[in-house]
């Protein structure tokens, strides 16, 4: 237990000096990031099948947990208030619900907007699945078990995304999580973090945070300005939509768009690019107000 603290701790030193180098909008692309997230996960998981026992502990669960959610942040350019759940999906790993219900009033009071989001965004599997799956492998040793292996922990995953009460706007856009990490192209960036999180320069988002903000549409005033209204329904961005739909040759809704992100990396880009608009002009709206 001593031994797994201890190198909590020092890839929380190591998370600290890469956060530097990774700013939300600008610096290493995506997959640069994910890189560095990999890097930071490799200490705590150092001796995973020897120490996964120490997942019980709760002392452990915060400091490894907070410090691969801070990497997975950084890796998908995400604000901070971005929920667990969600930041995960683009390649990394989150802890057994279980062990959270164990440390809810931990979580609630320390990281009240962290859900399974941010892993789901990342791509990145749970802490607690991949120290499991680790050491499953270790135990039965041959190679061939390592991909049967992954089947197995993504369907645990997938499981817990399913039955997750938090970043039920990521699963409507990433309901299958193995075909979101698998992929063979695209990167995520901070305006498609913000598009698939929910979180970002919305009305109703940012009225969390201070009351006396209206959450109505500027140009929908009986509507709440949320990312699905942006995105998909504001007429205010019709002419982005528009240039979107004529690439991907079928309309956008929020059940199809990361399907069509998926189908080839032109899609993707086409995307992004249009996440990149919307949510640029959202933040000069923001800064004019």
């Amino acid at each position: 237990m001593r031994a797994a603290i201890k190198s909590s701790k020092k890839a929380a030193r190591v998370a600290g000096a890469l956060a530097k180098i990774m700013p939300n909008t600008g610096g290493p692309r995506s997959s640069r990031r994910e890189f560095y997230a990999h890097v930071v996960d490799s200490i705590p998981l150092y001796g995973a099948p020897i120490w996964r026992s120490a997942t019980e502990k709760q002392a452990y669960i915060r400091q490894a947990e907070a410090v691969h959610r801070r990497a997975c942040l950084r890796m998908i350019s995400g604000r901070p208030h971005v929920s667990y759940d969600a930041t995960y999906t683009r390649g990394h790993r989150y802890l057994d619900l279980e062990i959270l219900s164990s440390i809810s009033h931990f979580l609630h009071c320390a990281m009240h907007y962290l859900c399974p989001l941010v892993y789901v965004i990342a791509g990145v599997l749970p802490l607690a699945l991949l120290a499991d799956e680790r050491a499953r492998i270790y135990q039965r040793r041959p190679e061939d078990v390592k991909e049967e292996e992954r089947r197995e922990t993504l369907s645990k995953w997938q499981d817990q995304w399913d039955r997750a009460t938090k970043g039920l706007w990521t699963h409507r856009l990433i309901p299958n999580i193995a075909q979101w990490v698998e992929r063979g192209h695209g990167e995520v960036n901070y305006h498609l973090t913000q598009l698939l999180s929910r979180h970002g320069y919305f009305k109703s988002h940012s009225q969390r945070y201070d009351n006396t903000l209206s959450a109505l549409c500027l140009a929908c005033p009986t509507t709440i300005e949320d990312a699905e209204h942006v995105f998909f329904h504001c007429p205010r961005f019709h002419e982005e939509r528009e240039k979107l739909q004529q690439v991907l040759q079928e309309g956008i809704e929020p059940e199809s768009i990361v399907r069509l992100m998926l189908e080839n990396a032109g899609n993707w880009l086409a995307v992004a690019s249009f996440a990149q608009s919307v949510v640029s002009r959202l933040r000069q709206e923001t800064q004019e107000v």
